[in-house]
Order: structure tokens, then C-alpha cells, then sequence
């Protein structure tokens, strides 16, 4: 199963349709349990996550390949104790993938590229990359040469700027990551009661649930798995904050029917406001 499980909420509260606070050990336990049962075995996190990669320490029995992200660094030495913390708190000797967090301290500093290879020779790090915002940076990074094993982006029903690099990503051999594939909840939102500022997204959101409608899908359902069956996708980073949640996300991959016509639908919406898509302007 592509899922990855996201722990950002582990550590700290996070979402904008996030109501429940950050999860009990008894909670995450849970998660980790059905996880492996389910064939879920990445773990998605970073130093910046609160005490998220404590708590994966604590309570998954090394049994995950976990991927986690750099603080910001600028320099060298900044970033190789950025490494060096995740692992001492992780409790591992290597991680599955180590992700600059912040493309801009790569794009500051070239050099940094050299101390991600470093590790990688070392085996502290089994693969290396970068977590991305925008096709501006992903055009820069690319351009420079800076090809990488795990690159992570946005990617959902109404953000899918990054598709047109989707094909040549993958002939690079590059593992692509995707995240808010529900738009940090926005999709379950009921539009009528959107804040001001993210109004002008409602039409979107009441197009996407008319295809629900004409689909006879949920709009879970719908986001989850227009982003599950893209061929070119490797991993869907989810984060639940509870057993239960991750239990729907799961039958809603399993029990879902392939429709031809899925993309044909979506791509028919056209956002122009797409400074609303990325959550850092709510």
C-alpha cells in the first residue's frame, strides 16, 4: 500500500479541520499497530515535529523505515546537527530518507548538497532529498543538478502543479512523495462556512462535491484515491490521530472501484487563486 503515515500531529497540533489535539501513546500505539497489519510501514516526520520523532522512538518498536526532514540550517554544521539530533532521538543508527525541510537552505547554500551525500556514504542515510513548495524552487534544484533520491510535494484534487514533472521525476529514478492530499482537511470542510479568506475557493470545493455526487463517492474517498492511482506516485503521506481514521483511509483505498473518467473530471477545474492552495497563506 503507498500509504505513509505523517506525524506532524504527534507532536505538535496541527490542521486546519483538526479538532482532537495531538494523539495519547495509547493513540499512536494504536496507529502503528494497524499500520504493520496493513502493510504500512513508512514513517514520515521531522525534528521539527514537536517530540514526534521521540514519541516514534518510544512507541514503534522499530518497525517502520522512517523519512525526516532537517530544522532550517544555513550551514554545514548546522545541518550535520540537524542529522545527528534526528538520529539520537529516533534512537536509530540510519534512517530510510533525510529531506531538507526548507528547499531554500539548499538553494542558499549549494554546499549543503555535499554534507546530504556524505551521510549517504556513510550509511546514516539511506537515501536523500528535499521537501517542495513550489515549481520555482523545483526548477531551480533540477537545473542545478540537484537530483534527488526522495523528493516530497503537494499534491491533491485542486493542487497539481507538480504533475507536468511527474514522468520526468521518475525516469530520474526519483522517489516522489506526495502530502495534503486533503488539503490539511479543507476538503471536509463545509464551503458555506469557509474563513473569509479562503472563500474564493468555494467554487472549486462545490465542483469537486458534484463530482462526489455524480460518482457516488465520498469526498475522502475521492481525494485519496485520485491520488492513489497515479501511476508516477509512490508514497501518499496521511496523517490521522487515530486507529479509526487510519482504518476509513485504508478501506477507502481497498474498497474503491477504478473509474476511467476520474481524471477527466478533475482536471477540468481550473484554480486561479493558486496562492490559496498552499496552506503557509491561510
Amino acid at each position: 500500500m503507498k500509504l505513509t503515515i505523517g506525524t506532524v500531529q504527534f507532536g505538535i497540533n496541527y490542521g486546519v479541520n483538526n479538532n482532537n489535539g495531538i494523539p495519547s501513546d495509547v493513540d499512536v500505539s494504536n496507529i502503528f499497530d494497524l499500520s504493520i497489519r496493513n502493510n504500512i510501514k513508512y514513517l514520515d516526520t521531522s525534528i521539527s515535529y514537536g517530540n514526534s520523532e521521540e514519541r516514534i522512538a518510544k512507541l514503534s518498536n522499530n518497525r517502520f523505515d522512517i523519512i525526516t526532514k532537517s530544522d532550517n540550517v544555513k550551514t554545514s554544521q548546522e545541518l550535520t546537527s540537524s542529522i545527528l539530533a534526528s538520529l539520537s532521538s529516533l534512537k536509530v543508527k540510519s534512517v530510510y530518507g533525510f529531506l531538507f525541510h526548507n528547499a531554500d537552505n539548499l538553494i542558499n547554500n549549494h554546499s549543503l548538497w555535499s554534507t546530504l551525500i556524505e551521510f549517504r556514504n556513510l550509511k546514516k542515510l539511506e537515501k536523500i532529498g528535499f521537501s517542495i513548495y513550489s515549481t520555482k524552487h523545483m526548477d531551480y534544484l533540477l537545473d542545478k543538478g540537484f537530483i534527488p533520491d526522495i523528493v516530497q510535494l503537494p499534491y491533491s484534487l485542486l493542487d497539481r502543479k507538480f504533475e507536468k514533472y511527474f514522468k520526468d521525476l521518475k525516469e530520474m529514478g526519483v522517489e516522489i512523495h506526495v502530502r495534503s492530499v486533503f488539503l490539511q482537511g479543507l476538503y471536509f470542510m463545509d464551503s458555506k462556512n469557509l474563513p473569509k479568506k479562503l472563500m474564493p475557493l468555494k467554487k472549486y470545493l462545490d465542483s469537486i462535491d458534484s463530482i462526489c455526487r455524480e460518482l457516488n463517492v465520498s469526498i475522502g474517498e475521492l481525494a485519496l484515491n485520485f491520488v492513489n492511482q497515479n501511476q508516477y506516485i509512490d508514497k501518499i503521506i496521511i496523517g490521522v490521530d487515530s486507529s479509526n481514521q487510519l482504518d476509513q483511509n485504508i478501506k477507502m483505498i481497498k474498497n474503491w472501484k477504478v473509474n476511467s473518467n476520474l481524471n477527466e473530471l478533475i482536471n477540468k477545474i481550473k484554480v486561479k487563486e493558486c496562492h490559496l492552495l498552499s496552506p503557509i497563506n491561510w
